[in-house]
């Protein structure tokens, strides 16, 4: 193996390692406490619910999904974008493609959540 395939297992051990032991080390050190349904309980300006809740994941989540996808678009573009005058032409194409194919299907996953809510 060449230096640059055990650098990258290194890293990748590590960055499992080190998440691992910080919540391995948060939930041995927290104390055990009991539930308090008072505080656990869903409150309007103290008075009870009316009516249904609505989970914020469910009404949020296609948002939250396209946060990711731009996210890893735009650290694509700033990967490629100081390198974009090296590479052929044809490279560039094909990145800027990507991107916005990448672009055009989050439009459609998020049309496609809309309508299902």
């Amino acid at each position: 193996m060449d230096e640059n395939s055990i650098a990258v297992i290194i890293f990748i051990i590590f960055s499992v390692f080190v998440p691992a032991s910080m919540i391995l080390t948060s939930k041995t050190l927290r104390g055990r406490t009991e539930r308090n349904k008072v505080l656990d309980s869903p409150y309007e300006s103290a008075e009870t619910t009316i009516g249904e809740n609505t989970s914020v994941m469910k009404e949020y989540l296609h948002y939250f999904s396209m946060f990711i996808a731009y996210e890893i678009l735009v650290a694509v573009l700033i990967v490629w974008a100081p390198i974009a005058r090296v590479l052929p032409l044809n490279t560039s194409i094909a990145i800027l493609s990507l991107l916005g194919v990448g672009m055009v299907l989050e439009a459609f996953v998020m049309l496609i959540a809309k309508k299902r809510d």
